[in-house]
């Protein structure tokens, strides 16, 4: 009895039990896991899983890892026998040196619409070396002899082709092919400018890749302060490329809140990247500092920047990230301060965040005191 795991340890020449411990130690401290957890099974195990007479999958560290080491493969899949399994098998060995992998992920994605995808993670994933690692600038053919709806061929195409633009590894690119079904925000750019007496003006920038089958005509948002000035937030468009932005104003709850729309003309079609882009005023820092921002879409790139006048001195500043279960992570590791002049500006960046997640930087300042 043969299982697709095996086949695939093989094409990548990692069956021996040392190559597989290698590249699963890789993977297992690129997501963060304890010691304990990135133990690799030992050679008994190992030739177990191989042989296929597992009852049920191993447990749940393992599969987190084994989804890692092969991205759009459940746990299930890689320990289903091939015949179950046969046609994507026979894809991947239809285009050599891993080329189906990527129209193979694309395929994988379109069946598990309304599963959590496991394989979006770090960007520091290791790139399997060998002939397992597609070929992004043939996987743009592949495409066209692979037997998907014309929006899911269209799409991967362009990924093929983003790929390249934004050199994403292959084992990156194959990670964004799994969410096809979806809008992804390739980077979410939020720049907050506070003046000496509190009064704020935010940017916010979205550059979006449609994945999903509809056009994008329509992106909802709420922005809310705590404070704010008598006549509330006044939303304004930007203009980044061909497109057309316009906001409506949806309801309003006071002058602390806004709910509104971007409206965007010409659609971003399906395959097709664009940028969103506004403006808000009137919200006022007066006594609380912090920013915190909901993780709508499936996030590559987060990025906050904070600059303050006033000649204020920083005292403290933090970031957390909030995951969908709850759990709270510190995100101090990835924020920068400095003084430009009289300004404070702090810089806050997380990658691959999900939906409803949610990041918060947050930050102190002596008032009575100003920068030498």
């Amino acid at each position: 009895m043969t299982i697709a795991l095996k086949v695939l340890l093989q094409n990548q020449r990692l069956h021996e039990h040392s190559a597989f411990s290698a590249e699963y130690k890789r993977h297992a401290a690129a997501l963060g896991m304890d010691r304990n957890a990135a133990v690799p099974p030992t050679k008994g195990q190992y030739y177990k899983w191989l042989a296929g007479t597992l009852t049920s999958v191993p447990r749940g560290h393992h599969c987190r890892v084994l989804e890692s080491m092969f991205p759009g493969w459940t746990a299930e899949d890689l320990f289903s026998t091939t015949d179950m399994v046969g046609d994507r098998l026979k894809r991947l060995s239809r285009n050599s040196f891993g080329r189906g992998q990527l129209a193979d992920a694309v395929a994988a994605a379109l069946q598990a619409r309304d599963i959590s995808v496991t394989g979006w993670g770090s960007a520091r994933l290791p790139v399997t070396v060998g002939t397992g690692a597609p070929q992004l600038p043939d996987a743009v053919g592949d495409f066209d002899e692979a037997d998907l709806p014309p929006d899911a061929r269209r799409i991967g195409k362009k990924l093929a082709a983003l790929a390249q633009v934004l050199r994403l590894s292959p084992t990156e690119t194959v990670q964004l092919a799994g969410l096809v079904g979806n809008v992804v925000e390739l980077e979410l750019r939020i720049e907050v400018h506070i003046d000496g007496d509190g009064n704020s003006r935010l940017v916010y920038t979205h550059d979006v890749f449609n994945m999903s089958g509809e056009p994008l005509t329509r992106v909802a948002r709420q922005l809310w302060f705590e404070h704010a000035a008598p006549n509330g937030l006044r939303i304004e468009p930007l203009r980044r490329d061909h497109r057309q932005v316009s906001i409506d104003r949806t309801h309003n709850a006071g002058p602390t809140m806004a709910k509104f729309s971007c409206q965007v003309s010409p659609a971003i079609q399906p395959g097709e990247t664009g940028v969103i882009s506004y403006t808000c005023t009137g919200g006022q820092f007066i006594d609380a500092f912090y920013w915190r921002q909901d993780i709508l879409r499936y996030t590559r790139h987060f990025t906050i920047v904070m600059r303050q006048a006033g000649g204020h001195r920083l005292l403290t500043c933090t970031g957390e990230q909030v995951q969908p279960n709850g759990l709270i992570t510190s995100a101090t590791e990835d924020l920068l301060w400095d003084y430009d002049g009289d300004d404070i500006v702090v810089t806050l960046t997380r990658d691959y965040l999900r939906p409803n997640e949610s990041v918060t930087l947050r930050w102190e300042i002596d008032r009575d005191q100003a920068t030498a």
